[in-house]
């Protein structure tokens, strides 16, 4: 059992052993059966509902899984990432496994044990949101400003059916916390807080501010955010990184009705983001704006508890060069939507056996296109009437046999639809020789897709005593390929890639989806109060048959590829988490000390078997071509084994930690080490460049006082210049070298920073 949101909690007892129940709920299923034949894996259930307050029922903990409670939650928003204090996908990066590929101030992706982007699922106030952009600049984590995050959960791995499927990496997922009512004493609830920021390396400013009014039967909920960047300076007071400025706003409003046992309630989200630089893009973002909400159901009755959300998310998203690339300027606007919906059913058959069954739909509509400029005839049509959708079903049991043993196992099954209208490039095909080659063979292939996927899973836990528990976990997962891996048309684009490697990509609308077997396990030990000390560890191995890849065409001077999406036969992924944390003074007249730590490795390798096409310009005549294309006429042999892409090497950090209270307030402070080993083994089919180890010293506190909190501290206080392993290439310091391009740079990291912030609760 665990309480997933800020607030207090008591729990429901339900009185779900009358035979009526029973009979209520065999015939629901008996009902549901066809629809549920094939249905999905859930590890565990996010039973979180707040009424006045917060109620939380028939919880199970995936062995895999990380919650952010209140108090890890403040400290994480409180160390979001270096480059951002705006970056949602950095409450998660201090948990072992859980690593960012980075890219503009508030677009970080999370990779979750190796795998990220589509990978890994991810819920955002219970919607299901693809990026709607060549590059993935709008990532989902990306619509939500950290200070909005009341509940934030992510599951490596083996993931509850509730939280969806289509992803073989893990599930996060986060949330606003649920609506507050007046109690039976009060007539209204009024609360709020207002609060600002500033961090030093990038003249990083923000402000942010909620507010809540309540009567017993009515909620509303308002919440704004809004941070700015200029370009950040690196390490060793080196010059500034380009472009890595940006603004962001958010906007959310919220109204709900109480109901006997739960509430309804409608949500609307806004989001401007005039210019946010990717230095390890070609393209940055000159707009994006969103609007995204819906409306949620949670109610609890006699046989259980029903929730469902509806929802719709639409962007419009623009990319160009800003200024300081001195490049030419290439407009590129993509509109994209999501629709959908969840419904989920708990059943609570008895005091052992629970089931869990639901449906959710999610459809994505994009519209990519690049306008005519400079005399061109034609709009270049990127993905014209894109369509992706997937219905999904499932069902789950749990059952909670003792006080030592739980067991779970799900069923899931996925169908996914895709399809996409015929294309062209700005110029007729009788005068664009890669509209010759391409446009033609796309337009007249039969492009519509249909997968049937199907997840399982299955964990136990057993609870030794009170200082020991022990998980072992099993699940199949399947993902089906994303819009772009399936239909970009035009050759080896360099516009198309959301890896930050700088390389070009084309899709293969034959690509299979990805199906991974996961195995993990995992041991928790500490002291019988748990105040003392703890530690966990968690070793894991996945196997994926037809992992997708990009395999190598073509080659350019300095080391930039063109590439193919394929299946490769199988990839592996095998790694272990550890952690730990030691209160060695727990009380003393300097307050209590703890030192805490964290380990994580994960190795990738691939399975090739395949070799690059052979250059499609000889077969039409035009053999010449091919060398000025860097696109070999037998194509580019593939090696037998490969290193996947963008594994972060060997890291961990220490942290030694202080805290001390007293009428004058309370006031916590850590010294901490980042860890992080040299990046040698690389992924040379993308021209991965290597990254050198380095050591990171860090202090952060926080100060407060009744309803006053304050947060200062610096990053990087030795201003060391370092290259995060999962940066991706500079592109503008690469082409800045000079012509031809000797090799291809990492992204330096942020400087030295210091931070403060200022909050106040009202």
């Amino acid at each position: 059992m665990r309480i997933s949101s800020i607030g207090d909690a008591v729990k429901i007892h339900h009185r779900h052993n009358s035979l009526e129940t029973k009979h209520y709920i065999a015939g629901l299923l008996l009902a549901l059966t066809p629809l549920l034949a094939t249905a999905a894996p859930a590890v565990k259930d996010e039973d979180v509902v707040e009424l006045e307050e917060v109620t939380v029922i028939g919880d199970v903990v995936p062995e895999a899984s990380e919650e952010l409670n209140a108090q890890t939650l403040d400290n994480a928003k409180l160390a979001t990432d270096k480059t951002s204090a705006s970056d949602t996908a950095s409450l998660f990066k201090d948990i072992p496994g859980v690593t960012m590929n980075t890219g503009g101030g508030v677009s970080s992706l999370p990779s979750i044990h190796g795998m990220a982007d589509d990978r890994v699922k991810i819920s955002v106030n219970g919607m299901s949101i693809t990026s709607a952009c060549s590059n993935h600049m709008n990532p989902a984590l990306s619509y939500m400003a950290p200070n909005s995050v009341g509940q934030a959960v992510l599951m490596a791995g083996i993931t509850p059916v509730s939280m969806g499927g289509d992803s073989i990496g893990g599930t996060i997922a986060v949330d606003a916390l649920a609506p507050k009512f007046a109690s039976v004493d009060q007539k209204t609830l009024f609360s709020g807080q207002t609060g600002g920021f500033f961090r030093s390396a990038n003249d990083n400013f923000g402000v942010n501010s909620n507010a809540q009014y309540a009567t017993r039967d009515l909620s509303f909920d308002y919440n704004f955010s809004g941070s700015k960047a200029g370009n950040y300076q690196r390490g060793d007071d080196g010059p500034a990184v380009i472009p890595t400025s940006f603004f962001t706003t958010n906007l959310g409003l919220r109204a709900a009705k109480a109901l006997d046992k739960g509430f309804i309630s409608a949500d609307v989200n806004l989001q401007h983001i005039p210019i946010q630089g990717f230095p390890n893009q070609r393209m940055d973002v000159v707009e994006n704006n969103a609007v995204l909400g819906g409306i949620s159901f949670e109610n609890y009755y006699d046989w259980g508890k029903l929730d469902a959300r509806l929802y719709h998310h639409q962007t419009w998203h623009t990319m160009d060069t800003l200024d300081e690339r001195h490049t030419a300027p290439m407009l590129m606007r993509a509109d994209g939507s999501d629709y959908g919906y969840r419904v989920r059913g708990h059943l609570y058959w008895s005091d052992v056996h629970t089931f869990r069954i639901g449906s959710e739909f999610a459809r994505q509509t994009l519209q990519d296109w690049w306008p005519k400029s400079n005399g061109q005839p034609n709009d270049f049509l990127s993905i014209n009437n894109g369509e992706r959708n997937r219905l999904g079903t499932f069902l789950e049991w749990q059952a909670d046999w003792d006080a030592k043993w739980t067991t779970q196992v799900g069923l899931r099954n996925d169908m996914v639809w895709m399809n996409t209208g015929q294309v062209h490039g700005y110029y007729p095909t009788q005068t664009d020789l890669e509209a010759v080659v391409w446009e033609p063979k796309f337009n007249a292939a039969d492009r519509a897709r249909v997968d049937t996927n199907f997840d399982a899973t299955a964990q136990t836990r057993y609870t030794h005593d009170a200082s020991s528990q022990y998980a072992l976990g099993f699940a199949r997962k399947t993902r089906s390929p994303n819009l772009y891996e399936r239909y970009a048309w035009y050759g080896h684009n360099s516009m198309v890639t959301w890896f930050g490697d700088g390389n070009s990509y084309m899709g293969n609308i034959g690509l299979k989806p990805e199906v991974a077997y996961n195995f993990s396990l995992s041991g928790t030990w500490n002291d019988p109060d748990k105040k003392i000390w703890s530690a966990k560890l968690s070793p894991y191995y996945t196997h994926i048959t037809d992992y997708i890849w990009g395999q190598a065409e073509a080659g350019a001077p300095g080391g930039f590829r063109g590439l193919q999406f394929v299946n490769l036969p199988y990839a592996d992924l095998y790694g272990v988490d550890a952690s730990g944390r030691y209160a060695f003074l727990p009380e003393s007249q300097t307050g209590s000390w703890a030192v805490r730590s964290k380990l994580a490795y994960v190795r990738g390798i691939g399975e090739n078997d395949l070799s690059g096409r052979p250059c499609p310009y000889a077969a039409i005549g035009l053999a010449g071509v091919c060398n000025a294309k860097g696109w070999p006429v037998g194509g580019l042999q593939a090696p037998e084994k490969v290193n996947l892409y963008h594994m972060m090497p060997l890291y961990g950090s220490i942290n030694l930690e202080n805290s001390i209270q007293g009428d004058w307030g309370s006031l916590g402070s850590e010294i901490g080490i980042d860890l992080v080993k040299n990046k040698a083994t690389i992924a040379e089919s993308y021209s991965e460049p290597k990254t050198p180890g380095y050591v990171l010293l860090n202090v952060r506190s926080s100060y407060q006082y009744q309803k006053l909190k304050l947060d200062f501290g610096v990053d990087n206080i030795l201003d060391k210049l370092y290259y995060h392993p999962m940066g991706g290439v500079d592109i503008v310091g690469t082409y800045a070298q000079g012509f031809p391009i000797p090799r291809l740079l990492p992204v330096a990291a942020m400087g030295r920073s210091v931070f403060v912030s200022v909050n106040v609760a009202y």
